[in-house]
């Protein structure tokens, strides 16, 4: 028998896109095992929840579904995923990943191992179209996509935790960041494996477990990916990490395939966007922080 063939986890689906939710359970639910659970929080109010398909291999039984009642944000939904689990471990999935029973089998086999969190290499499926000019290997990450020729790291679109131990070492998603709204927020995933290892917790990422990640035509317009990088500026900044955040965007955006002149003029917009945006959430936190204090005096 596999390494933790039985080991059940409950799986995560968290969504505020109620098109993309029926083919996302029906994804899911084909790669469960028998003993899975499938646990949806929907960031929207219950009337804008779409009809779930069900049949045998996701009966109404092995699928719940919360609604936050408005958007709350992905940093939120995966708090209240935490809380809500019935089952130790917990895999996240965004709603355009394509698992299968593979990915699944090899995270089963890490958290059985040890692990406190684990996560697989994500794939962009860019779904018949031709990858434009504008985006290397270097600006993948913006697609939440780990470059072919790079280690992977844990992100967000597929991953897994030991709830029971996050808990015990005091960890949660920051509720600052993460998408909320029509914003490109991010980094809440990534902030929390860095908490979790700071406090000890084991991390292990399976290279060579694969899902793919679905790219729709209007993520691989320039105008998004120059808007996903200053989102990503926004996030190092959140999080107080701005200075490494440039230079880590830097490189990346230089470290793509293709000819090396052409790697070093896209960097220089992306880069500039990400600079912008770190620009952007200081002067934000500082009208903020201008505000409490009048706040304050006026009391």
């Amino acid at each position: 028998m596999t390494l933790g063939a039985d080991l059940p986890l409950t799986i995560v689906i968290c969504s505020n896109r109620p098109d993309s939710l029926p083919a996302a359970v029906t994804r899911t639910a084909a790669a469960m095992g028998p003993r899975d659970r499938l646990l949806v929080i929907a960031d929207m109010p219950a009337r804008h929840l779409p009809t779930l398909p069900t049949g045998a291999s996701s009966p109404p039984s092995r699928i719940r579904v919360i609604c936050n009642e408005g958007n709350q944000g992905l940093a939120h939904s995966r708090n209240k995923a935490m809380k809500e689990a019935t089952t130790q471990h917990v895999v996240f999935l965004d709603d355009d990943i394509v698992p299968t029973a593979e990915a699944l089998t090899r995270i089963r086999e890490a958290l059985t191992a040890g692990a406190h969190v684990t996560g697989t290499r994500i794939t962009a499926h860019l779904q018949g179209r031709r990858r434009p000019w504008f985006l290397t290997s270097g600006q993948l990450h913006y697609l939440g996509s780990h470059a072919p020729a790079q280690p992977a790291s844990i992100w967000g679109g597929s991953f897994a935790i030991d709830v029971e131990h996050a808990r015990l070492l005091g960890v949660g998603f920051d509720e600052r960041l993460g998408r909320i709204g029509g914003s490109l927020i991010s980094a809440e995933d990534t902030t929390f494996v860095r908490e979790m290892t700071a406090r000890g917790a084991t991390a292990t990422i399976l290279h060579d477990a694969e899902v793919q990640h679905l790219i729709p035509a209007h993520r691989l317009t320039l105008s998004y990916l120059l808007r996903r990088a200053f989102w990503q500026g926004r996030s190092e900044a959140r999080r107080n990490d701005a200075r490494r955040g440039i230079a880590k965007e830097w490189h990346r955006n230089r470290s793509g395939n293709g000819a090396r002149p052409v790697r070093a003029a896209l960097a220089l917009p992306y880069t500039a966007s990400v600079l912008l945006g770190v620009c952007r959430e200081a002067v934000t936190r500082s009208r903020t922080s201008a505000a409490d204090a009048e706040t304050r005096s006026d009391r």
